[in-house]
């Protein structure tokens, strides 16, 4: 389903954090949210990659495991998964009409809040052992948070959504930190975020464990198929493969591996679920002649690890079509990207937040050749006429627009 008539109704209300509506819903639902174990993922970037990793590896386990993402590329099934399966059309719109109706009673919800009722009310009714959740903003607030988690994750932090989690790094990690409230919690945090997570941890009794320093994740291999790469834990285990591009990914893996110790996973699901993991949208080849590579990367520290990973691809010219949000650092997302192309093509999703070309344009064209092209489609065509059959082009920015991309091409 690409449109949802309940999304129509309730987008025009935004962002409202808060448990206060979600607790409502899932009262008068008969807290689905309690019926399976829930594992909350968090993060400033890599979150839907770990969450697709320990869903992945819960399914090997022989789990029935549920896994909730967004936003999504294409259609909103995506972001209802059921050992890897998106929700039908027909179930989905069940589950819609029984949000309507409880508005219709003067219930009220954000967007995120009724999809996330949805997500936990389905996977509760298709019984599940296990719902992993992805968390939309923050998390203290997040309508995700409203279950009793028996893990939770916390990928990297970083400044993002300002307005509403706080100007500083450690107001952000305590948002974050706010899905630490029972059981295990895992990151891959550092600096002063850690420290903050650190704490928060201690005052809530809650067991943390720390990428590098509980856990370890080294990279053996990376290349534009897969990456090789060892994890230590409570177990050694050597030459992990995962189809997932980008060295990253092996950090984002070693999270999920590390929740699935502390689950009692043996190791053959653990790597059977690394290795058949799937994340669109993430460094993916959707096209050969040129190379054409879509990524979500949306702020400046995803901007970061997508560079370090260009040396993965081969190509004579490097062309970038470029689309953002207003509300993203996309002035200092551009300092860091536009020096490594030959042309940068700017362009516009089809969202009411998204900066306009023209704008995006000027600001690239301080570091190259730059021009701007509002039509999604367009622009990928121009850029892919500019750099020929060997060279690569790359779109990133927001994953809206490598969701307009990838439905053109579904087209």
């Amino acid at each position: 389903m690409r449109e949802m008539e309940l999304c129509r109704t309730l987008s025009k209300f935004g962002i409202k954090p808060g448990l206060e509506r979600i607790a409502k819903l899932m009262d008068t639902l008969r807290h689905p949210e309690r019926q399976m174990k829930v594992i909350l993922v968090t993060g400033t970037n890599g979150k839907g990659s770990v969450t697709s990793f320990l869903a992945s590896i819960l399914k090997e386990a022989g789990y029935k495991t549920g896994s909730y993402f967004s936003p999504h590329l294409v259609n909103y099934n995506e972001r209802f998964k059921i050992n890897g399966k998106s929700i039908s059309d027909a179930k989905l719109r069940k589950y819609e009409k029984k949000i309507l109706s409880l508005l219709e009673r003067g219930f009220e919800a954000t967007e995120f809040e009724a999809l996330t009722a949805i997500a936990y009310k389905y996977f509760s009714d298709e019984n599940c052992d296990f719902a992993v959740m992805e968390i939309g903003m923050g998390g203290r607030l997040d309508a995700t948070n409203i279950a009793e988690e028996c893990i939770s994750i916390i990928t990297n932090v970083d400044l993002e959504h300002t307005d509403y989690l706080g100007g500083t790094i450690e107001q952000v990690a305590f948002e974050k930190a706010g899905i630490m409230k029972k059981g295990i919690a895992i990151t891959g945090a550092h600096g002063k975020a850690l420290g903050t997570i650190k704490d928060e941890s201690e005052n809530k009794n809650i067991s943390l464990h720390v990428l590098n320093e509980d856990v370890f994740a080294k990279t053996v291999s990376a290349t534009d198929k897969k990456n090789v790469f060892n994890y230590v834990g409570y177990e050694f285990f050597n030459s992990i493969e995962t189809l997932l591009i980008g060295r990253h990914q092996a950090s984002n893996a070693a999270l999920a591996i590390a929740a699935a110790e502390e689950l009692g996973i043996e190791e053959d699901a653990i790597r059977d679920g690394i290795k058949k993991t799937k994340n669109p949208g993430r460094l993916e080849q959707i096209s050969v002649n040129p190379l054409v590579v879509i990524d979500g990367a949306h702020n400046p520290h995803g901007i970061r690890e997508l560079i370090g990973n260009l040396d993965l691809f081969r190509y004579d010219k490097l062309a970038i079509v470029f689309g953002v949000m207003k509300d993203k650092d996309w002035k200092e997302m551009i300092r860091l990207l536009a020096p490594h192309c030959d042309l940068f093509v700017a362009t516009q999703p089809k969202m009411e937040r998204a900066e306009a070309a023209k704008k995006i344009s000027k600001e690239a064209a301080i570091y190259t050749d730059s021009i701007a092209e509002k039509n999604p489609k367009k622009a990928v065509s121009l850029a892919k006429k500019q750099c020929g059959k060997n060279g690569m082009v790359l779109i990133c920015g927001s994953l809206y627009l490598i969701g307009e991309i990838k439905n053109y091409i579904s087209k």
